[in-house]
């Protein structure tokens, strides 16, 4: 009789833990992109010898376009960010220097962010790792953002800041959302 009790028991509470479980598990992704403009500050022996090259001051304009994808579990806790920031540097010492990161990080309830990856320019290859906060109102983020670029002779240290709008929440791949 116990075995028969447990069995039921164990067949009732089976599906609602999973139905639980799958809750706490479903995902919800969300698109945000938008402007960004900084400042970008250059040194070390290698950027030293190409700001003097190219006749530039250590002190550089950003200007740009981020894109950046969440995902987090709808229960809430940390958003797992993956984000992509294309910029042009210098245009205020008439020139055009591109560069495109790729960093993938954490974004806390609190807005506060980490993140790091590869950056990318004309004179090579880098590691970026930032760190911010995101303010956010309704749909609108108003990220601030420190930035940290390291390359052998080189480092950049750059203010970004800018606003995103949030687009429209459809699922991550093979969950779905429920409302």
């Amino acid at each position: 009789m116990k075995r028969v009790a447990l069995v039921v028991l164990a067949a009732v509470a089976a599906p609602a833990t999973l139905a639980a479980q799958d809750d706490s598990l479903q995902l919800e992704q969300r698109s945000i992109s938008g402007p960004r403009l900084g400042l970008t500050y250059v040194f070390g022996p290698r950027a030293d010898s190409v700001l003097r090259e190219h006749d530039l001051a250590p002190l550089l304009s950003q200007f740009g376009w981020h894109f950046e994808q969440i995902v987090r579990p709808r229960s809430g806790g940390p958003m797992f960010v993956v984000e992509e920031l294309l910029l042009v540097g210098g245009v205020d010492q008439g020139t055009a220097i591109p560069s495109a990161s790729l960093l993938m990080g954490i974004r806390f309830p609190s807005g506060l962010e980490f993140g790091m990856g590869p950056n990318i320019t004309p004179t090579g290859t880098a590691l970026a790792v930032g760190i911010g906060k995101s303010l956010r109102y309704g749909s609108v983020s108003l990220p601030l953002n420190i930035a940290w670029v390291h390359s052998p002779g080189a480092n950049r240290v750059s203010f970004i800041f800018g606003y995103a709008l949030e687009s429209a929440r459809r699922p991550a791949p093979g969950r779905a959302l429920s409302r």
